[in-house]
């Protein structure tokens, strides 16, 4: 039976694969470049998974922030998320997913879980984006 830290390994490399948008083909020749002579997850061992998701980080992907629904998002929060997005659409930022916010806001106040913002956090990281985006020639509401 496959150990608990293996399927998480698992588990993660084919939402990465998916969330890059990765082809069945890219996919195989990818894990084969990290790994000679593989070209299925499933024949890795737990040291070469982890090599294979490394690789995936590299890529420019992460996992997502788990939801807490005992702990909703700030509306603040939200307002962080929507000038995310703008600066996306003008191409001022790469990835648009909330993990990236996240390591924004990290970046800004130390903080790197969004629904751990106080007013004040959320207050700097907004304040960021709209500088942000007035420098990208975006608008700001």
């Amino acid at each position: 039976m496959a150990s608990e830290y293996r399927r998480k390994c698992l588990a993660k490399i084919h939402i990465a694969k998916k969330e890059l948008g990765l082809s069945e083909e890219d996919y195989r020749s990818l894990i084969e470049a990290t790994v000679p002579g593989k070209n299925s997850a499933a024949d890795l061992d737990d040291g070469q998974l982890q090599q294979l998701l490394d690789r995936f980080y590299t890529l420019g992907w992460r996992p997502r922030l788990p939801r807490n629904r005992e702990r909703p998002l700030p509306a603040t929060v939200w307002k962080a998320r929507k000038l995310w997005l703008q600066l996306y659409e003008l191409g001022a930022v790469q990835n648009p997913q909330w993990t990236a916010l996240a390591r924004f806001a990290k970046r800004m106040t130390g903080v790197g879980d969004l629904r751990r913002l106080t007013g004040k956090h959320a207050a700097i990281v907004i304040e960021a984006l709209k500088q942000w985006l007035e420098r990208a020639g975006g608008e700001t509401e």
